[in-house]
């Protein structure tokens, strides 16, 4: 996998993983344009193009996860899988994890997909290609162009499409200092410790 400051080489068949087959009401969303972006190289990161636990197929069928309305937390077991804890929003837009491990020396919590409008350093990879849209959070949060599904959790119906089990409007995720919440106007992820954290929907994204 790489990481870059304003240009990536994205493999379509390593970020496509159905990432926009959704379309409910979380593609909408109120926020400020993301203004971070910098991201530091690591050697943490490799260089392989494909990850692995991303399906190399899409496929256009719906989540097939309740899309009810949630209050509350959920149990992390359910969204277990080997490198961390993978979910989906109720419309499939974004794939998204809070990882055992951070990607680089910050980005442990994630989501990927389509989102506008993007920072001026990546404007012309996430035009490029959208499904490398990237929010994350660690110490701090940013905004990063990926090249792989990096976020994306394998699938868990049998299909070939990712992204781990749905997390349901007004579910909450939280694993160690990270939380997760899904909502109708995006997916919002925040770090409790450091009070760091991003919403991302397909018309708005933003970092605080």
């Amino acid at each position: 996998m790489q990481i870059r400051g304003a240009r990536i080489a994205v493999v379509p068949c390593a970020v496509a993983l159905a990432l926009l087959a959704g379309c409910g009401n979380d593609d909408k969303g109120s926020g400020t344009p993301t203004t971070r972006g910098s991201v530091p190289p690591s050697s943490a990161v490799t260089s392989s193009p494909v990850a692995p636990t991303t399906p190399a197929t899409t496929s256009s069928a719906a989540p097939t996860t309740t899309r009810g309305p949630v209050s509350g937390p959920v149990d992390p077991a359910q969204y277990r899988q080997s490198m961390g804890y993978y979910f989906q929003s109720p419309s499939g837009s974004f794939l998204c994890a809070i990882l055992d491990q951070p990607i680089d020396d910050n980005a442990q919590a994630g989501c990927q997909g389509t989102t506008s409008p993007a920072p001026a350093q990546f404007k012309d990879c996430w035009s490029k290609h959208p499904q490398a849209s990237t929010l994350t959070v660690g110490t701090h949060s940013e905004a990063l162009c990926l090249n792989q599904g990096v976020f994306v959790g394998a699938p868990t119906d049998g299909g070939n499409r990712g992204g781990g089990r749905v997390l349901p409007y007004g579910g909450m995720l939280t694993v160690g200092a990270f939380t997760c919440d899904s909502a109708e106007n995006g997916v919002t992820c925040t770090n409790d410790t450091t009070g760091a954290g991003f919403t991302i929907s397909r018309e708005s994204n933003r970092t605080f």
